[in-house]
């Protein structure tokens, strides 16, 4: 999930025992919106842009990943005795301990390497960083040992405090993003460290809902590019539980993390302490209505639509919207990011969820796709024009999984995140969201006077 809400982190880098810290200031555009949009309405009758004519020939062939040179293992790669710890505190400005641990880290830089940093904006889950080397020009020179380019720019990914928590997967983070790069997903991985990762820089901006909104080329380079992950992609994943099927794990394993983070939100929403110097808060949390009620409507009404519907279990990334596509436009490559929260689940959640995320975290469900939109993308993701029936049944039947994950999610980052965003407010919104579809489900399709009347 991202935003573009600016905070201030302090970094503390702890190799072996030396100790060093710094305040983080300062903003960049990887992970934002786009430089250069399009302005589009939806309509019936779609115009093509230039952007789409140049795109169209990849649009109706398979696409080719882009898979990463590698001369390095994964162990060669880890670091675990290397830690980042992002605070609120305010400490400098010369991002010292982010600049030790690049110099340590990245192959082919080291401690005289003169290095730019800069915060990027727009995480709401961990602490990012950019990270470029300062040169006269602006080659990559090759590594005389490897052939491969000594990395212009990177990003440092810090995990936010207590994600260990209620991110299923987050200790083989290395280890899945790794597996996602040789299969051509997602950015290259240079480094693991104890609580994050170092991955190259992508020089590209992110795609809009809006560049969405009126289909054609873009959309449906989106749609097989989710279906490639869907269909190429099997990471070896435990299961949570064992002497557990793996099959069943992972056909169980989105109502697994529900689970366990409704009981974490149930406790934060009912503890009087949780919110007892803010009562906006106490209100905004008591109005989210976790409760035993709640618990019912999602493990047994909603999950029986769920059941019926059929989705097939795949690796899903479980956060899919416009933005976690970076689309480099002068050599025309889409790159799919930020996989986090990926883990087995049904295809369905992952259309559900990008539908959704088209609405903005203002929840303004005025720009959800039509469903002529939704069709565009379905006849893409399965160049099956007859399955298309089937995936909006499904993505029906997940909507409400969708609003109320991210709910959940949200309640849970108001304890834990130091980041200043009202993850409350937005948690109230996607659960009026959620009551509306469970509470009618032919009415599963969000609209903002549903929304606003559900309580």
């Amino acid at each position: 999930m991202n935003t573009t809400t600016p905070t201030t982190t302090t970094i503390e880098i702890k190799i072996k025992d030396d100790i060093v810290e710094e305040e983080l200031s300062g903003d960049c555009t990887h992970y934002t919106a786009p430089t250069t949009t399009r302005t589009t309405t939806r309509t019936t009758e779609r115009q093509t842009t230039e952007d789409e004519d140049t795109m169209a020939s990849s649009a109706e062939t398979p696409l080719q990943p882009k898979k990463h040179v590698r001369s390095q293992s994964l162990a060669e790669l880890t670091f675990k005795d290397i830690a980042l710890d992002a605070t609120e505190e305010e400490c400098s400005t010369d991002f010292a301990g982010v600049r030790a641990m690049c110099a340590k880290i990245v192959r082919g830089w080291g401690s005289n390497t003169t290095l730019d940093v800069s915060r990027v904006s727009g995480g709401i889950t961990n602490a990012l960083f950019k990270v470029r080397r300062r040169e006269h020009d602006d080659r990559v020179e090759p590594m005389a040992s490897t052939g491969e380019g000594i990395p212009k720019a990177v990003v440092v990914r810090v995990f936010g405090p207590g994600t260990d928590c209620f991110i299923t997967h987050r200790a083989v983070q290395g280890e899945t993003s790794y597996f996602l790069n040789e299969h051509g997903f997602g950015a290259k991985v240079l480094g693991v460290f104890a609580n994050g990762l170092v991955e190259e820089f992508i020089e590209a901006t992110g795609v809009s809902p809006a560049e969405l909104a009126n289909g054609g080329a873009l959309l449906k380079r989106v749609a097989r590019d989710l279906a490639r992950l869907h269909r190429d992609v099997v990471p070896d994943l435990a299961p949570r539980a064992k002497d557990v099927d793996v099959g069943v794990a992972r056909d169980n394993a989105i109502w697994d993390t529900l689970r366990l983070w409704f009981d974490m939100a149930y406790d934060i929403a009912n503890d009087p302490a949780s919110s007892s110097s803010d009562e906006s808060k106490r209100a905004m949390l008591a109005s989210c209505q976790i409760d035993d009620k709640c618990r019912e409507t999602l493990f047994g009404v909603v999950r029986a639509r769920c059941d019926q519907a059929g989705s097939r279990t795949v690796y899903c990334h479980n956060d899919i919207h416009a933005g976690n596509f970076l689309f480099d436009r002068k050599n025309d490559v889409l790159t799919l990011i930020d996989y986090e929260y990926a883990d087995y689940g049904p295809r369905a959640f992952d259309m559900a969820n990008m539908f959704c995320e088209f609405a903005g975290f203002e929840c303004d469900y005025t720009r959800y796709p039509t469903a002529g939109l939704r069709r565009e993308f379905y006849n893409a993701y399965s160049l099956e024009p007859e399955e298309a029936l089937a995936l909006e049944n499904e993505v029906a039947a997940w909507t409400p999984v969708t609003h109320v994950f991210w709910a959940l999610w949200a309640i849970i980052q108001s304890k834990f995140s130091s980041i200043d965003f009202d993850f409350v407010g937005f948690a109230a919104i996607r659960m009026r969201a959620f009551r509306a579809a469970a509470g009618d489900a032919a009415k599963w399709v969000p609209t903002n006077e549903a929304v606003a009347n559900s309580d």
